[in-house]
């Protein structure tokens, strides 16, 4: 038997163990028919061998907007790189994300084409999960296999006892830590324009080691109001019972905690569309461009209203997104606060003539919430995102709202390791007046010279709109000089608005003040990324 030819390579690159779970059913499959199968994560597997593997599945998720995953990006990488010219496996990838985001399973989607570019055969097309990946993920895995009958030799005795398809999943609310909330605060003045809370969460004997970098997922639920007028909306019973596998549980209960409700995508829009038969809606599907607005506008019970149809509660329950944990980045630091976590949350509220539209978990640590109540949380570790090792090394902190956060579990971090290098911290909002976000802190660590630079940008504090992209040219001398010093720059916040004018910037800058093209220009930033020298967290 063939190491590689007769063996089929299962690899994946799993953030919460979704994809994992995938990986283990196709193994535990796999063998259950007899082939001979191999299991192998992403971050522990000798990235050499890809070039010699014949038989091949990718299972793997996305982070945020197309980024891999921490524990794929090596691979990644590695896949990318010109240390791997060739590849000639058969092969099929399976992607995980979450609709809601634009470049959806963009990571499948690009691992897809250059294995295929390396000159892998692939025995199917990309297949995409969402948030509820699990039906779609099985027939995956038959159907994989059905391509791959024959082509892989049974060269052990077939074993189903024992074996169940299915697969084992954790990682949801049963197994995220009870934190108790331990503070909220405003951190935004009353007239803002916006609510930008402080959330403090106790991690006391959780296991939850963070660092500055990382992130809390927090589950929340939709508000009990906002459900009820859904189901009037829909003229269902909230007593009616729903199966769930060992249990049946009330609608009304089903809704509150499974369902995602204040978000919707285009492609929970289309499944609507299957079973509302509205003329209206079809109309909607067949424009991309106003399907997108609306779908970034609106809410389920907006979908319902604006478009009525005749369903059942189980047609109406499938077309819904399993609502998942919002992401918020620390803004603390242990060796400051102990066994505790600082978050920033920004309230989402969309108001219009009919009604105020909320987001899902600000909503509930606002609203719903109470000092001693308990919140479910668990751990995101983004390593990409991470102080130098060097406590010497100067850092450049850019973030706009509240892309502010992890810059201050960073200068805590810094101030108690008493740091020797510089820091500098560039940060935009609306008005000074409101929206400076923890505004005495900076200027308590600039008064101690633990910030030696503190620079903001209030785009409405004048006529003309001033943003931090703005001050990167401004002082483009300064900025450049501890970039040359070795400076690490760092940029959280918005990806379309923060992320991309930032970038913008920074090879204008180069370009102009090194005197080279836009395009040398390019390359050298492209090398600041490359080094590490150039971090983002946007979303």
């Amino acid at each position: 038997m063939s190491q590689y030819k007769d063996t089929l390579h299962i690899i994946y690159g799993s953030r919460t163990g979704n994809a994992k779970s995938v990986a283990v059913l196709a193994d535990e499959y796999a063998k259950s028919i007899g082939y001979q199968s191999v299991l192998l994560a992403m971050p522990e597997m000798d990235f050499q061998e890809i070039e010699k593997m014949e038989n091949l599945l990718v299972i793997v998720s996305t982070h945020g907007e197309g980024e891999p995953p921490v524990q794929a990006e090596g691979f990644y990488e590695f896949l990318h790189s010109d240390a791997i010219s060739k590849q000639h496996a058969k092969f099929a990838v399976l992607g995980l994300g979450d609709s809601s985001y634009r470049y959806y399973c963009q990571t499948g989607e690009d691992i897809h084409k250059r294995l295929n570019d390396l000159g892998a055969s692939a025995v199917m097309q990309h297949v995409k999960c969402d948030i509820d990946f699990e039906e779609t993920a099985k027939q995956w895995v038959l159907d994989v296999f059905d391509v791959f009958k024959g082509q892989l030799p049974i060269v052990n005795e077939p074993v189903k006892e024992g074996f169940t398809f299915d697969l084992k999943l954790d990682g949801d609310t049963h197994s995220a830590y009870k934190a108790e909330l331990l503070e909220k605060r405003l951190l935004t003045g009353l007239n803002s324009s916006k609510k930008v809370l402080h959330v403090s969460l106790s991690l006391k004997n959780s296991g939850i080691e963070y660092l500055p970098g990382d992130a809390i997922g927090v589950y929340g639920t939709n508000s009990r109001s906002y459900v009820d007028e859904l189901l009037r909306t829909l003229n269902f019973d909230k007593a009616y019972p729903v199966s769930d596998k060992d249990s049946t549980r009330l609608l009304k209960d089903v809704l509150i905690h499974d369902y995602e409700l204040t978000l919707i995508t285009p492609l929970v829009v289309q499944k609507y569309a299957e079973i509302a038969h509205n003329d209206a809606l079809t109309e909607l599907i067949n424009k991309p461009g106003e399907l997108e607005v609306y779908a970034f506008e609106k809410d389920v019970l907006d979908l319902v209203s604006d478009f009525p149809g005749s369903y059942s509660v189980e047609q109406f329950l499938s077309v819904l997104r399993k609502l998942s944990q919002r992401l918020y980045s620390v803004a603390s630091s242990r060796s400051e606060v102990g066994e505790i976590a600082d978050i920033t949350v920004k309230v989402i509220e969309n108001g219009d003539e009919k009604r105020m539209r909320n987001g899902v978990c600000s909503s509930f640590l606002w609203n719903r919430l109470n000092v001693g109540d308990m919140v479910p949380v668990t751990l995101e570790t983004i390593s990409k995102f991470r102080l130098p090792e060097d406590d010497n090394v100067p850092i450049i902190m850019i973030g706009a709202g509240t892309g502010i956060a992890p810059f201050r579990g960073f200068l805590q971090e810094r101030l108690a390791r008493n740091a020797k290098g510089k820091n500098w911290l560039l940060f935009g909002e609306r008005n000074s007046e409101s929206d400076f976000l923890y505004q005495e802190e900076f200027m308590e660590l600039k008064n101690k010279g633990m910030l030696h630079e503190l620079s903001t940008a209030f785009s409405r504090d004048q006529a003309e709109k001033f943003y931090v992209n703005h001050i990167i040219e401004e002082k483009a001398e300064d900025m450049l000089s501890w970039i040359n010093k070795g400076a690490v720059v760092y940029v959280c916040g918005s990806k379309d608005r923060l992320g991309a004018s930032v970038r913008k910037s920074f090879v204008n800058i180069l370009s102009r003040h090194n005197g080279i093209s836009d395009n040398e220009a390019q390359q050298h930033f492209d090398q600041l990324k490359a080094n590490k020298q150039y971090q983002e967290e946007v979303y």
